[in-house]
């Protein structure tokens, strides 16, 4: 039976697949923390709105694991994507395409370290043909093109982001079963927008601010409402259906998505090596879905409150 726990993840992988074309289009006009701080004040403003009462109501519990919500603010919202905009001022697009493919790996590591999740070596193997068709993808068939890869600053940058977005998916396991996903995002995306505020005030002027335009301002809110409330709850859940291993993996489909968006936005061709990369990756997924978990790591479902 089909689990809607892989639908949610794909909807997530398919929103965030529009970041790098976004963060590209707006690079020599929006500065990080300008697209940071206007998709997560708008992502604040909604969730807070949605789940009004269950913050009111659950206002006790949340200052309880407020090193939770601190912990999550900081990993997904304050640093996720936003260092992505810092990488993409040094490192090429290739070295950022294979260095994203760690994230997913972090999250299976720190999974089997710290909640002691079951990996079998066919999940293993998966996850090995997956990167693999992900590399295929980004080096455009030519491997040898790995031999031209060099350190630079951005990449740094680009593994602190991969890495601090499989804490932050590992750290969904903590969440209390009497929260819901939409009041912990809403608490998580207020304390995030909080600690960015001054951040953006400090490094951007005021000028600046006050000359978006309408498309800067319409891109905000695309992102606001897809990228971030729609991509991050659907992400949480598809962790707590179907786990860390299962989910992660879904991410490696992010490639075939852009390439299929640039297809159709920007006119770009697809190539063979997008075909076989996308092949492997599909097969990859294939072969650790079709593992059985052992065992269930998240707290049985409780009513939502909010």
């Amino acid at each position: 039976m089909f689990n809607a726990g892989y639908f949610y993840a794909l909807a997530a992988t398919f929103f965030w697949s529009f970041n790098l074309v976004i963060a590209s289009y707006f690079a020599d006009t929006l500065t990080p923390w300008e697209i940071a701080v206007g998709r997560w004040l708008v992502a604040a403003v909604i969730l807070a709105l949605a789940a009004r009462k269950g913050l009111t109501e659950n206002f006790a519990l949340l200052l309880e694991n407020r090193w939770l919500v601190l912990w999550l603010a900081l990993t997904g919202i304050v640093l996720d994507n936003t260092l992505i905009y810092y990488a993409g001022r040094t490192a090429s697009a290739v070295d950022m395409g294979l260095l994203d493919v760690t994230g997913p790996i972090f999250l299976v590591i720190l999974s089997r370290i710290f909640l002691k999740t079951h990996i079998s070596g066919l999940q293993i193997m998966g996850l090995a043909i997956a990167i693999f068709g992900v590399i295929v993808i980004i080096l455009n068939g030519d491997l040898t093109q790995i031999s031209h890869f060099q350190f630079v600053g951005g990449d740094f940058w680009m593994l602190l982001n991969t890495f601090c977005f499989a804490v932050y998916s590992l750290l969904q396991s903590k969440r209390p079963a009497e929260l819901s996903q939409t009041v912990t995002l809403a608490a998580t995306a207020i304390v995030g927008v909080i600690i960015m505020l001054p951040i953006l005030f400090f490094s951007v002027p005021e000028s600046k601010l006050l000359s978006l335009n309408m498309e800067e301002i319409e891109v905000m809110l695309y992102l606001g409402i897809f990228n971030s409330v729609l991509a991050y709850l659907a992400w949480n859940t598809a962790l707590n259906k179907i786990g860390n291993v299962k989910t992660g993996i879904i991410y490696y489909l992010l490639p075939i998505f852009s390439g299929i968006e640039a297809y159709y936005l920007l006119g770009e061709k697809i190539v063979a090596a997008e075909i076989y990369g996308g092949l492997l990756v599909i097969g990859g997924i294939a072969l650790v879905s079709l593992q059985k978990q052992p065992k269930k790591i998240f707290a049985k479902k409780q009513p939502r409150i909010g």
